[in-house]
């Protein structure tokens, strides 16, 4: 007996370059309260205790600074003046 079957996965990943430093948008948690905005791309408010766990946050001169997405770190780090002061 044999039988035939295809495996799908239920959905596609599309290909993105955050090289661009384009903005885009993060949602917040659902049921967040507590939000404050990402110094990186100040359109999108963050969670700290989300951003928190999964080290999505710089410490600068005394202030911590959390970030909406993992590419904001590093952009972050490359220039913290800036992004402190826009904040």
């Amino acid at each position: 007996m044999t039988h035939d079957h295809e495996h799908h996965t239920g959905h596609e990943h599309a290909a993105h370059d955050h090289g661009s430093h384009e903005h885009h948008h993060h949602e917040p948690p659902a049921g967040a309260t507590n939000l404050v905005t990402c110094p990186v791309m100040p359109g999108n408010q963050v969670d700290p205790a989300w951003a928190e766990k999964r080290g999505l946050f710089r410490d600068y001169e005394g202030a911590r600074y959390w970030f909406c997405c993992p590419e904001c770190g590093p952009l972050f780090d490359g220039d913290p003046a800036r992004y402190a002061n826009a904040a």
